[in-house]
């Protein structure tokens, strides 16, 4: 009990740094969200695009979720990091394939989720069926699955895809510090703009997921880039 409160502080403070950090781009992002939402809705030519995309995702099935989050994550990121010059010297095309890997695999397993959620919930848009999504989504999938998969994922990543070296880093620091502070994050993030997601018919869902991931990662990478 004693080493468990004297870690507290420690990771409060960690959390509202993270918080600083990061309002400004989380309002960004959100604001770029709810334009997108808005032009579904109010903007008639954009709204045939919207329709259009929504009808390709349909067509498409799985293999839209797996490129489009393969590009958005792993892809523009990488190449991004290129033009900065800040890419490791050594692995880079080893990086990109691992990356790719998993990206691929997440977004066919985040659009399967959302089937899920609308067979589960249905596909309504009000406000109680939007609650529902998002709760779920970010308060049971997000803390038990999604943030702590991805956290393993990219440092299994960066240590090369080995898991022998990867497993020793996954120690209490991880769960008790760097989890809950990526959790933070993406809660910043993803519970508003969750809300405009499943605000959007079912076939536009994840187009619009897949656009604000494209976005976010761009700010993420830039931003990490620069503090580096």
């Amino acid at each position: 009990m004693a080493d468990t409160s004297s870690n507290s502080p420690g990771i409060l403070a960690t959390i509202l740094a993270v918080f600083r950090q990061n309002r400004l781009p989380c309002l960004v992002l959100n604001v770029f969200a709810v334009a997108l939402v808005v032009s579904y809705y109010q903007v008639p030519a954009l709204a045939g695009f919207w329709e259009a995309l929504g009808a390709f995702k349909t067509r498409s099935a799985f293999a839209f979720s797996c490129v489009s989050t393969m590009f958005a994550a792993a892809i523009l990121p990488t190449g991004i990091q290129w033009m900065m010059g800040t890419l490791p010297k050594e692995g880079n095309g080893k990086r990109l394939l691992l990356l790719m890997l998993f990206w691929g695999y997440r977004g066919m397993e985040i659009d399967l989720f959302y089937h899920f959620q609308t067979w589960l919930f249905g596909d309504r848009q009000d406000a109680l069926t939007l609650v529902k999504k998002v709760l779920v989504d970010q308060f049971i999938m997000s803390p038990l699955w999604f943030v702590p998969t991805y956290v393993i994922a990219l440092r299994w990543v960066e240590l090369g895809g080995s898991w022998k070296r990867t497993r020793p880093t996954l120690d209490r620091e991880f769960w008790t510090r760097t989890c809950p502070t990526v959790l933070v994050t993406n809660w910043l993030v993803w519970i508003p703009a969750l809300a405009l997601v499943y605000s959007l018919p079912a076939a536009l869902q994840f187009p619009l997921f897949s656009v604000v991931m494209c976005f976010f990662i761009l700010v993420v990478t830039v931003m990490t880039q620069r503090k580096g």
